[in-house]
């Protein structure tokens, strides 16, 4: 799910300490008309702290529409921890997108807090040209512009190239991503796809019965000379469709597991659509 690789909106406090990544080849543009529209609600639990969180708990929720020409997202992270040395933190991250179904156009915001105090707030647009030339026009924190290296991909487009890498039994795949969660620019993500086929115990849900699915880890690197450990790693089994769940995050001081607790998809599109206005506006999330 794009939900794996917008979990990047986290504070940048709860992520291990950068240094490298490496460079990935590029990638060819997916279609993502695989995907579908969903609104999915995870339980968080503490799996593993090696440093400063005692506990931590919480809920994730993500919604996808298929907004005809444009797939909107959705996601509201909560995260309650107690740490040895801050006491009880109440992390929230809220991130919404409006990206293009060519790939070509994002929009974002993302709006970081801690104990109801904003952390930060990242907003503005992305746009790639058909020769894969991008440029990011950044609102907040601070107006800027700067260049997206060739081949970079927005979310969607970046689940989707996940999911036909692991079809066709791609052992790895390295795009980079633009995602918004950041004031500075694409990431490097480094992505390790297992045993893709179909499923073998009962789905976590009847919406999901009958798709394949596979086990997918994803890191994301910085784009810094002095990279070598990711910022943030996630591993979940992707379904067919852009579902996950089994989610495992790791935030360096310590991982979280991501339960599935409810699905709903909506009512497939006709296989005739009607004709959709055009989605390339000047429209930030509120």
């Amino acid at each position: 799910m794009a939900a794996a690789l917008l979990l990047a909106a986290l504070p940048s406090a709860c992520l291990a300490a950068a240094s490298g990544s490496p460079t990935p080849p590029s990638v060819t543009r997916t279609t993502t008309s695989a995907l579908v529209g969903q609104r999915a609600l995870y339980d968080l639990s503490l799996a593993e702290s090696g440093g400063n969180t005692l506990s931590a708990s919480g809920n994730m929720t993500y919604v996808v529409r298929d907004t005809c020409s444009a797939w909107s997202t959705q996601q509201h992270l909560d995260i309650q921890s107690a740490t040895r040395n801050g006491g009880a933190v109440n992390m929230v991250s809220d991130y919404t997108t409006l990206e293009s179904k060519d790939g070509r156009h994002l929009v974002f915001r993302t709006v970081q807090k801690s104990n109801n105090a904003v952390l930060q707030v990242v907003s503005g647009e992305a746009s790639i040209d058909a020769l894969g030339h991008g440029v990011v026009e950044y609102e907040k924190p601070i107006k800027k512009t700067l260049k997206l290296p060739t081949g970079t991909m927005f979310p969607m487009a970046h689940t989707a190239a996940i999911l036909a890498a692991a079809q066709r039994g791609a052992p790895s795949i390295a795009p980079l991503l633009f995602d918004g969660t950041g004031p500075d620019g694409a990431q490097e993500t480094y992505i390790t796809l297992l045993g893709w086929g179909p499923l073998k115990d009962p789905a976590p849900s009847p919406a999901l019965a009958g798709q394949p699915a596979g086990r997918v880890h994803v890191a994301f690197f910085g784009r810094t000379p002095d990279s070598i450990l990711p910022d943030y790693e996630i591993g979940m089994r992707y379904f067919g469709n852009g579902v996950s769940d089994m989610l495992d995050m790791d935030f360096g001081d310590f991982r979280m597991r991501g339960t599935l607790h409810s699905l709903t998809l909506p009512p497939a599109r006709p296989a005739v659509k009607p004709d959709c206005p055009g989605t390339r506006q000047r429209r930030y999330p509120p």
